[in-house]
């Protein structure tokens, strides 16, 4: 095949985006959509006289606005002995016609709890069942009533106009009956604490008294001797802040140079959560004042500050950002070229961890910073329209998607082809040493389409040594934990949910360069070996370029030798040596558990390192791009990519306990885009739009990077795909990235690890592709074609795949918190 006629297939994709903008199609994943909370009236102790009649218990699950919960959400009720070792029976819950009940057997104390039948929401109170009176001590600001640890934190200090002071907790003290109250006594306290007002509920801690995290109590009693006392337990959080709003949230965040230890006592939720709204999600006002949503009680507040008259939040000036950690190499020579449309290099992050953050099981939703205002029309796979969320920064748009590692064309403009790099991050773990617990913690609510995700960013990210997340629930965002370069993270105790690529990423920053200087020896088209560098054999018209032109136009005969031509310079690139068994990033995950993912749960990561990005060989192909205009009028051939990628150093990772992968998904739903973005289908649809050529073949992500087809025909071979009422399913635990060199250890030590985890999976691309029969339709050579220049930008290395087998293990489980809560006691 000539140079030109080469020229000619590939821009014809291209041709028609000088011709103006049109609708796209986008294949468009549904889940069923959750509650997202529980409204009930009840306190966190609450008191049941002993009686013959049984006692109505009431509560709504609480569901996005314009997203029905889907199955498994209905609500249910059950209840546990406050001591586990205590096997009295001191109540029970009966169901009768439709409603649930309380029946009251015995004095004591449970815990009742209401949960939608998936188990992952849930609210519990602490039951006291009583005869003759009861003592009841509860803080006047109510807890989450939905930790995961047991334990309740409290910091040392409270903020007084922006200053640290001894803390004073406001409680409820009171006796039932009334006339007790006057008789009210402190039977004992511990040292830390300093007094405790039974006129006015007020505990104060001592000043100086706390070194480290110390347990505290006070006990009250009555006269009446028949009445229980009752101690209030909970832990001093040395040095830490109690947060109740949002600017006290900021100070010990955002505001902060260094950071301060949080101690969370309020949720913090979404304007359209927390305010009543109209249909447009505007919120309704009266008086001029918003108006509370009926569901909301003492312990939620707003995340950001909103200006009723303006109608916006104020993040641009609360956000914290920094300069990407990842490579960004593309991004500084892309901006190096006078007149191009920049490409931002800073990283957006809501909030600025750098000390410890006790979340005590209350909520911190992202959603009016991370969600798009900005919408694009859109064609569904049956050609209906519908609209998707769209970053504007022009609205206000903060997160705008991740930052390139590599782009084909102008990130800013729809690029052809897109490797991607670092996203925004809700929250960022920032430092060594520091330990999240209990936090339920979501980026956004995105209701049921996984397509909603694009732009909101990673949920939580690591980078720091030592860091712990424990006890928490991480959910909804493009990726949810993302943790590179960071060691002995461990992940423990833990929900993470809603991915629209992966539930947990982890790799490194740290990279060698390309030595272009050094001998190695390639192996010609014709067998024979050169010792030449990598510089000399890339160089325009060289034994590289003429390998790679030959590979793009399928103008060989002997595919063994055209694979071990290009392994040769693979290995050229690769350079194992300099990195193997030197990790740069290590996490344990125990105990954790995992849902619904985009491509797979976890996933391991290397730096993508093809002869493209080093000097964009081959020259067919970087002569072909030169003719496309970017946005500003430049051709792409003005610009001098080099050296953009390198040898990525290993991450370990070990996956022990009982952590479980709730992650099952149709191949529909089986989503690669998170390995690479892409935009040729735009330019079909443009093309069928703008001449009516009526082209019917697709070219999309899956075509042109057909991992998951090749991995399902994989995975089918070795029967781990699972078949249930008509529909087949793969569950991939794991994902290791290929490509460049990933020399990563992943080690799999769970309980059910034996049985119910399959043998590696390898893809390898390169073979595939060599094995491609030349076709005589123009669509299908030009996708042919795109396939293999794709990896040019890649680089030739398998790519690895770990899934469970086709069982059905977990196929019909959810993951619930109730088990959490119970690891978290035996902790």
């Amino acid at each position: 095949m000539k140079k030109k006629n080469l020229i000619i297939l590939l821009l014809i994709p291209f041709l028609i985006a000088l011709l103006g903008v049109a609708t796209i199609s986008a294949t468009l994943n549904y889940v069923e959509s959750d509650i997202i909370s529980i409204k009930w009236d009840y306190d966190d102790i609450e008191t049941f006289v002993l009686k013959d009649d049984a006692y109505l218990l009431e509560a709504t699950g609480v569901s996005q606005k314009g997203y029905p919960a889907g199955t498994k959400n209905s609500l249910v009720w059950s209840l546990k002995n406050v001591d586990s070792n205590d096997t009295t029976e001191y109540a029970r819950i009966t169901k009768q016609s439709g409603n649930y009940y309380l029946e009251t057997l015995e004095e004591g104390e449970v815990i009742i709890t209401c949960a939608n039948e998936k188990g992952n929401v849930f609210r519990s109170m602490h039951a006291v069942i009583y005869k003759n009176g009861a003592i009841i001590v509860q803080s006047k600001v109510r807890s989450s009533q939905s930790n995961i640890d047991d334990d309740v934190y409290y910091g040392e200090f409270n903020l007084e106009n922006n200053t640290k002071a001894i803390a004073t907790i406001e409680f409820e003290i009171k006796a039932i009956p009334e006339n007790l109250q006057s008789t009210l006594r402190l039977d004992s306290k511990t040292d830390n604490i300093e007094s405790v007002d039974l006129t006015t509920g007020i505990v104060t801690l001592k000043q100086n008294y706390v070194t480290s995290n110390q347990n505290a109590s006070f006990t009250i009693a009555c006269s009446d001797e028949k009445i229980k006392k009752v101690t209030y337990n909970f832990v001093i959080v040395n040095d830490g802040i109690n947060v109740y709003s949002y600017d006290e949230l900021l100070y010990c965040t955002n505001a902060s140079k260094k950071g301060e230890i949080v101690v969370l006592r309020k949720s913090f939720e979404s304007l359209e959560n927390m305010y009543f709204t109209n249909s447009s999600k505007e919120p309704i006002l009266e008086n001029g004042k918003l108006v509370l949503n009926d569901n909301i009680g003492n312990n939620v507040e707003l995340f950001g500050h909103y200006d009723v008259k303006k109608g916006t939040f104020n993040f641009k000036n609360e956000i914290y950002s920094f300069t990407t950690t990842y490579n960004k190499n593309f991004i500084n020579q892309w901006n190096s070229k006078e007149g191009t449309t920049l490409i931002s290099n800073q990283i957006i992050v809501g909030l600025h961890v750098q000390k410890d953050f006790y979340g005590n099981g209350y909520t911190i939703n992202l959603h009016d910073l991370t969600f798009p205002k900005g919408v694009e029309p859109t064609k569904d796979q049956n050609g209906n329209m519908v609209e998707l969320p769209k970053a504007d920064p022009s609205l206000g748009d903060l997160f705008t998607g991740p930052l390139p590692f590599y782009s084909l064309g102008d990130h800013n403009n729809y690029p052809f082809v897109e490797a991607l790099g670092q996203d925004n991050i809700g929250m960022y773990l920032d430092g060594d040493n520091i330990l999240l617990n209990d936090l339920n913690i979501r980026n956004c609510d995105f209701g049921n389409l996984m397509n909603n995700l694009d732009y909101v960013g990673t949920v939580v990210e690591t980078y720091g040594d030592n860091i712990t997340i424990q006890n928490s629930r991480l959910s909804n965002g493009r990726q949810v934990l993302r943790s590179y370069s960071s060691m002995n993270v461990t992940l423990k105790n833990s929900l993470l949910s809603n991915a629209r690529n992966f539930l947990l990423s982890v790799g490194s920053n740290e990279y060698i360069s390309i030595d272009d200087l050094s001998t190695f020896n390639f192996v010609n088209i014709d067998g024979s070996i050169t010792s030449t560098s990598i510089s000399n054999c890339l160089a325009v018209d060289s034994l590289g370029d003429i390998a790679l032109n030959a590979f793009l136009m399928g103008s060989y005969s002997d595919k063994t030798l055209m694979k071990n031509t290009l392994l040769s310079l693979q290995k050229a690139f690769n350079q194992t040596s300099l990195v193997k068994d030197v990790y740069k990033g290590s996490i344990m995950v125990e105990d954790t558990y995992f849902s619904r993912s985009g491509v797979a749960s976890i996933s391991v990561d290397s730096m993508f390192n093809g002869p493209f990005l080093y000097n964009s060989s081959p020259s067919l192909l970087s002569e072909t791009l030169g003719k496309i205009p970017t946005q500003d009028g430049f051709s792409l051939s003005e610009y001098s990519f080099y050296n953009l990628s390198g040898i990525s150093y290993p991450v370990e990772l070990t996956i022990t306990g009982s952590t479980k992968f709730f992650d099952y998904k149709t191949q529909d739903l089986l989503d690669t885009s998170g390995l690479i973005n892409e935009s040729f289908s735009r330019y079909i649809d443009w093309i069928n739009d703008s001449t009516n050529a009526n082209i019917n073949v697709t070219i999309n992500v899956d075509k042109i990077f057909p991992i998951k087809s090749y991995l399902w025909s994989s995975a089918a071979s070795k029967k781990y795909l699972y078949t249930n009422d008509g529909n087949t399913y793969i569950n991939v635990p794991i994902a290791i990235y290929g490509g460049g060199t990933n020399l990563s250890k992943v080690t799999i030590d769970t309980i059910d690890s034996r049985e119910e985890y399959g043998d590696v999976i390898e893809i390898d691309l390169l073979e595939k592709y060599l094995s491609l029969e030349n076709s005589s339709d123009l669509m299908s050579t030009v996708k042919n074609l795109i396939m293999k220049a794709v990896t040019t930008v890649t680089g030739y290395e398998p790519f690895k795949f770990i899934c469970l087998k086709g069982n059905g293990y977990l196929f019909d489980d959810e993951p619930k918190i109730s088990d959490l809560i119970e690891n978290a006691k035996g902790e």
